[in-house]
């Protein structure tokens, strides 16, 4: 209704996750345009063609699905460096399980988010994700809780937004996040991130 109201041309989604995906739920079905500028970089949301739908008791509902991804995606590493490390450790955990599932999906032949075939493309995308983890993760926590920008921590941030995001939709999503879809259930983890409950199942 805002959007009709002002007669806006496009939407701008600032924030994370369920801002972002409020936005992009709101952009598709005002018709129009939807930039995301993520603050911190907790999960792959920013880049993906989906958004998570909760119910107001925080219990996973259901993914929805939008015909494209946003039109744009800004990140500004510095506002991310100055974000709580817990939601880039909370990122590194979602992205953490990029390559997990996309092993899984691959082995089992099952279809990804859009419901297509794998590539190698993909595959390279997603083990890429997996393999700078490893290689900044920690580097990264260190820069992101002396609030500086350094290049592990750009990496770290890349994996966690794109890198995660173009490899789950494009290899398809497994175990993980059906366990953490399965824990949102639990009350007593309503208090964890999205990433940390991923992350479990990893």
């Amino acid at each position: 209704a805002a959007i009709a109201v002002h007669h806006a041309d496009v939407l701008v989604g600032m924030g994370g996750g369920k801002a972002i995906d409020t936005a992009k739920i709101a952009a598709d079905r005002a018709g129009i345009p939807v930039i995301i500028v993520p603050t911190i970089a907790s999960t792959d949301a920013p880049c993906s063609a989906l958004a998570v739908i909760y119910t107001e008791h925080g219990e996973f509902e259901e993914y929805f699905f939008f015909p494209q991804n946003p039109n744009l995606v800004l990140v500004d590493t510095g506002v991310i460096a100055r974000a709580p490390v817990r939601f880039l450790v909370a990122g590194m955990g979602d992205a953490l399980s990029t390559w997990i599932e996309a092993r899984a999906c691959a082995k089992s032949f099952a279809q990804n988010a859009s419901h297509g075939n794998s590539t190698m493309a993909a595959n390279a995308i997603a083990k890429l994700c997996y393999e700078t983890l490893f290689e900044d993760s920690l580097k990264a926590k260190a820069a992101c809780e002396a609030n500086v920008v350094t290049m592990a921590l750009e990496n770290v941030i890349e994996a966690n937004i794109l890198l995660s995001g173009l490899g789950f939709e494009s290899s398809g999503l497994a175990a993980c996040h059906s366990i953490h879809n399965g824990l949102t259930v639990l009350e007593e983890t309503h208090k964890f991130f999205h990433g940390e409950k991923v992350a479990f199942g990893a």
